[in-house]
């Protein structure tokens, strides 16, 4: 059952992103294609609502959300890409720290649209998705599992241009995806809070928003491949120290 429902989520989650990407081209109009990162949590909805009933849709947008969470793990959430990025940066920079800036300091619209982004997708990765995958498997492979349906989500986007960062290859933003994703879903692990994955998000796209990252920005992908092996490099000893939780096949929390 669970097998044909994960299988049933991606399939649908991929239609529609394609289904809003096609309607946005057609209409030339790249608005439209905003919309399609409310489909993983409308489809989590649709699906929870069928399977489950109120109580799976209380399950998965109320007690997930305000589930007791630790401190160092909403911190953990909300600095741990911005800290590396910025490491990324300096790192070009040979660690001239005065020559560090924001790449923007306005807040409006762009603060409502990264919230956004990161709700109308995490209730259906993380909250939906997620919590299936590590009945099958353990963390790491439910994480390149996730993070390449992810990853392959945003490609009718890339296709038509719109909300991907365009100045790179899709093969090296799908390497990202899927780096964030063990990064937010072993944090996942240990709390069982969407919320932590709703902040990670929110701070991942705020870093490539705020910051001089992405390629479109700087003129090189330097910094982003910086980023990239700072946040490979976490990610390995956060696996090896946690192996005995990552690695292991178990039930979900």
């Amino acid at each position: 059952m669970e097998k044909k429902v994960i299988v049933l989520f991606s399939v649908l989650v991929m239609a529609l992103s394609s289904l809003i990407a096609f309607i946005s081209y057609k209409i030339e109009d790249s608005n439209v294609a905003i919309l399609s990162v409310f489909t993983p949590s409308l489809v989590a909805l649709v699906l929870t609502s069928l399977i489950q009933g109120k109580k799976g849709v209380l399950e998965l947008f109320v007690k997930q959300t305000l589930k007791k969470t630790g401190l160092k793990w909403i911190l953990i959430s909300l600095i741990g890409i911005p800290v590396l990025a910025s490491l990324a940066r300096l790192t070009f920079l040979d660690f001239d720290i005065w020559s560090l800036e924001l790449r923007t300091t306005q807040v409006l619209p762009q603060v409502v649209v990264i919230i956004l982004i990161a709700l109308g997708e995490e209730y259906g990765w993380r909250g939906f998705l997620l919590p299936r995958l590590m009945k099958k498997f353990n963390v790491f492979y439910s994480s390149i599992i996730l993070g390449l349906i992810w990853g392959f989500w945003h490609f009718p986007g890339y296709l038509i241009e719109t909300g991907v960062p365009l100045e790179m290859g899709f093969l090296v933003f799908l390497l990202w995806v899927v780096l964030g994703t063990l990064f937010i879903n072993s944090i996942y692990y240990y709390t069982g809070s969407v919320l932590t994955s709703i902040l990670a998000h929110i701070s991942a796209n705020a870093t490539f928003n705020y910051l001089h990252v992405l390629p479109e920005f700087t003129g090189s992908m330097n910094t982003f491949w910086w980023l990239m092996l700072y946040l490979s490099v976490f990610l390995v000893i956060v696996y090896y120290f946690g192996r005995k939780d990552l690695l292991k096949n178990h039930t979900s929390q």
